[in-house]
């Protein structure tokens, strides 16, 4: 009998395994959808970071390529301003001779006429060589007094209107808007 009673208890056993395996799979299978949509959310979830991470990363890049382009292009139109800084002292040198040389003496004598003629002729050529390299010679006699591209080292009286420029002492030089130097003038005020 007690062979009975062991083979009872073992089938009744089974049965109850039976029973929990075959309501485990309902369980088990609503646990797996959990686990699933956890999984697929957490995925998502890294998906939408990797791709912001992304887009943030080409916004950076494509303002970076911006920033480098500007850069460039800076470079590029001012690379020469250190050494047009230095040939505006010798142009300008130029030019003052060039308007102080004797005007009788050279209509009088044509050896000499030729000789001035030849500097006038580098000088329009001075200038046109600077002009193409965006290098603007700034002599604003009988303008208004701009402080961005003029400096004011004399008061000087006179009938012009207030604010205007008068005398030139030293012309001023830019390079695209940039400004390189500044004309030195004289600015009118009213007579005492």
């Amino acid at each position: 009998m007690s062979e009975n009673t062991s083979n009872q208890e073992n089938f009744n056993s089974n049965i109850d395994q039976n029973n929990s395996v075959q309501e485990n799979p309902v369980n088990s299978n609503d646990n797996q959808v959990l686990l699933l949509q956890n999984q697929i959310n957490e995925l998502n979830q890294k998906l939408i970071e990797a791709n912001d991470k992304n887009l943030r990363s080409l916004a950076e890049l494509d303002n970076v390529r911006k920033r480098s382009r500007e850069e460039l292009e800076k470079s590029n139109k001012f690379a020469i301003a250190n050494f047009v800084s230095d040939l505006v002292m010798v142009a300008e040198n130029f030019f003052m001779a060039s308007e102080n040389s004797p005007k009788e003496e050279i209509a009088k004598n044509p050896a000499i006429q030729n000789y001035a003629t030849a500097i006038e002729m580098t000088e329009k050529e001075l200038l046109k060589v600077l002009e193409k390299n965006k290098v603007q010679r700034i002599f604003p006699l009988n303008q208004e007094f701009d402080h961005n591209f003029h400096e004011a080292i004399a008061h000087i009286e006179s009938d012009a209107k207030e604010g205007t420029i008068v005398q030139v002492i030293q012309a001023g030089y830019s390079i695209a808007d940039r400004l390189i130097r500044p004309a030195l003038v004289g600015v009118a005020k009213p007579k005492s």
